[in-house]
């Protein structure tokens, strides 16, 4: 073995293995617990990848070609990377191995056999997979997806044929037989492949779109085959077929799914819950994979194989081409991770694994998937391959959620001491009374009633901003909407560029959106503390009013059962049970009449009655007459019909000057 040819082979594994052994070595501290299961994700997934880069990392540097031209036989060529590969995994798999084994869980031998079954058929299937996939991020997808589709078909078949609690000892024994099969199988079928290969020195003949033998069925083939006319169909059909592994990954995430329903009709009991567990996180695992990949395998294996430069110079607008791709991978993304989980989850699934059906969960699903494609696009354009891109996805998109996060816990830090603090969801109507009441040190903005109750009005009845708010993914979606648009002509211009993109060009494209969407996210956090502060006067003012009213009324009535009954600012002052009113509530009632008559269901006096929770409820119609001429009419009429409720309650408003009364209130 030359001592050259082996640095070479391990140099592309060096980075990957230590991260793979860090992923390892998590379980070993107690205190990094809560990430602990990126450990079981970097042995799924590391173990296939670190098996595959040694023929993978040819592809991506488009040196298999001069590889193969050396003078040097194709059988050492294949067995250095082999010694090479399984130097690199075993190592890897002993951390994994002290680490698991030395945690709380004791395995049995069934389980380590079954791992080491596992890891030599990733070791043996990663050149047969790389070489006809022709593509890095292929054959670790076909190197992964491939050994779970036999193991979990070992075990739907054993837990489907006798639900027993051996059933994961003879599922963990079959599977470690089939694994040791499938390795020799694939062994064998990997050396003769690369014996046969053929690689062309061009860059074409490494592209995707030629590579492989036709698996698809013969009318596929035909329509995806480019003709004579339509360009746009043309370039579309290019992007399908660079698609495959997304394709193939969505199939398996639809078998996983399949499973769940399976396992759900036979009506498997407690011995299936690890079973399910895992299917549930394998069918997660690769619903993620298909937006990241979909967005970034277009581009970037045009990029790994040299053929982005050639279809620049087609007399096809290079704004096409981009749409073209940007759209195709949408769609795919759309069908892959959304689409067929829906559709299988909420055909088939009842109770908690019928996730996707949920329309709350559903819409949020949808918004993570279109911006998981559009980030791994953005990847795609900004760095140079599909590794690269892939690999750039998950980093891009913290940055950019920690900035929009800082951006909003800096508002809230800035703003607070002015507009007051915002309680959490789900504080009570006590807790929001008591914040409002606090805050001392509030913009004199918001002493106007009237431009309150605009604000309010405007933002809530006109422009929804509660139905926004309430959910925090279309909230992040438009708080990002500029870095959006930003993104959009910065994918579109790095696409034009025939140089090489790289770290550098990622991070100076990245700069301008990390600034953007801290911006935005600033802007949106103070006009959401901003309308909820306008809001909060409208309303505290309403339920200090209301409040001090139910409060002194049922002591009046019993003195003047008729009315009407006058109260002035101290008696709301005395009637409020929590802090001293706040400053702009009693500038507002200095001055001011309020007077209390029976409400229109019972005209001859005050009729008050106990409620559930047994405090009397008084029913009442009021008018507020402030001192600058506003006039505000209450009304709390009793509930009508068999069934009970709080009753109907109203405010209206009539502005000094104004003729009409507007509605402030209704339910």
């Amino acid at each position: 073995m030359n001592a050259n040819r082996i640095l070479k082979e391990t140099r592309p594994l060096f980075w990957p293995w230590c991260l793979v052994c860090i992923a390892a070595t998590l379980p070993l501290f107690r205190s990094l617990g809560s990430i602990a299961w990126i450990s079981e994700i970097g042995f799924f997934l590391g173990i296939p990848a670190l098996a595959t880069l040694s023929f993978g990392s040819e592809f991506q540097h488009r040196t298999l070609s001069l590889l193969l031209s050396q003078p040097v036989n194709r059988m050492e060529i294949w067995r250095e990377k082999l010694y090479i590969t399984t130097a690199g995994v075993l190592s890897a798999a002993m951390i994994y191995f002290f680490s698991w084994h030395g945690g709380e869980s004791k395995l049995g031998w069934h389980y380590p056999a079954l791992a080491a079954a596992l890891i030599a058929a990733n070791i043996a299937s990663a050149t047969f997979w790389t070489l006809f996939t022709r593509s890095t991020v292929g054959g670790i997808v076909l190197n992964f997806a491939v050994p779970s589709f036999i193991f979990f078909a070992v075990n739907m078949a054993t837990w489907l044929h006798k639900p027993a609690p051996a059933a994961p000892v003879i599922a963990a024994e079959v599977s470690a037989v089939c694994f040791s099969f499938y390795a020799g199988v694939m062994l064998w079928l990997g050396r003769r492949a690369l014996a046969r290969f053929q690689a062309v020195g061009s860059a074409a003949g490494d592209d995707l779109l030629a590579a492989g033998p036709g698996v698809m069925p013969q009318g596929l083939t035909g329509w995806l085959r480019c003709r004579p006319k339509g360009a746009a169909l043309n370039l579309f059909r290019k992007e399908i077929c660079l698609l495959r592994p997304v394709w193939l990954i969505s199939l398996g995430a639809a078998l996983c799914w399949v499973c769940l329903v399976l396992l759900q009709l036979r009506q498997v009991q407690n011995s299936t819950k690890a079973f399910q567990i895992g299917v549930i996180s394998m069918a997660v695992v690769c619903t993620l994979m298909i937006p990241i990949l979909a967005g970034s395998m277009p581009l970037g294996e045009e990029r790994t194989s040299g053929t982005h430069a050639w279809h620049l110079t087609l007399p096809v607008s290079l704004f096409l081409q981009w749409s073209i791709k940007l759209c195709t991978a949408l769609i795919a993304g759309f069908v892959g991770a959304w689409l067929l989980p829906l559709l299988i989850t909420g055909r088939f699934l009842n109770g908690p694994s019928r996730v996707f059906a949920d329309l709350h969960f559903g819409s949020n699903w949808l918004i993570v998937t279109l911006i998981l494609t559009f980030a791994a696009f953005w990847c795609a354009c900004a760095v140079d391959g599909t590794v690269a891109a892939v690999l750039w996805v998950i980093p891009v998109v913290c940055v950019l959620g920690s900035a929009g996060y800082f951006a909003q816990e800096w508002a809230n830090a800035m703003l607070t001491p002015f507009w007051g603090p915002k309680p959490f969801a789900g504080s009570g109507t006590n807790a929001w009374i008591v914040s409002v009441a606090q805050s001392r040190q509030m913009l004199n903005l918001f002493g106007n009633l009237r431009f309150d109750w605009w604000v309010e009005s405007v933002t809530y009845r006109h422009l929804g901003v509660l139905a926004i708010l309430e959910n925090p993914l279309l909230y992040v979606a438009l708080a990002g909407v500029p870095a959006l648009i930003l993104a959009l002509v910065q994918s579109c211009r790095l696409f034009r560029t025939q140089t090489s993109a790289g770290a550098r060009v990622a991070l100076r494209n990245l700069l301008p959106l990390v600034l953007l969407v801290f911006t935005c996210g600033f802007s949106f956090t103070a006009f959401d503390a901003f309308w909820w502060r306008a809001g909060s006067e409208v309303n505290f003012f309403n339920v200090v009013t209301g409040r001090a009213i139910q409060k002194v009324l049922p002591a009046a009535a019993r003195l003047h059962p008729a009315g009407p009954l006058e109260l002035t600012i101290d008696d709301v002052a005395k009637a409020w049970p929590f802090a001293p009113l706040e400053d702009n509530t009693r500038r507002r009632l200095t001055g001011a009449r309020i007077t209390v008559t029976p409400d229109k269901a019972h005209a001859a006096g005050f009729f008050c009655t106990p409620d559930p929770l047994g405090s009397a409820t008084c029913y009442f119609s009021a008018t507020i007459h402030l001192a600058d001429g506003t006039d505000i009419f209450q009304s709390f009429d009793p509930p009508t019909g068999d069934k009970f409720h709080w009753g109907h309650s109203s405010i209206q408003v009539r502005w000094p000057g104004a003729k009409g009364l507007e509605t402030l209130w209704e339910r």
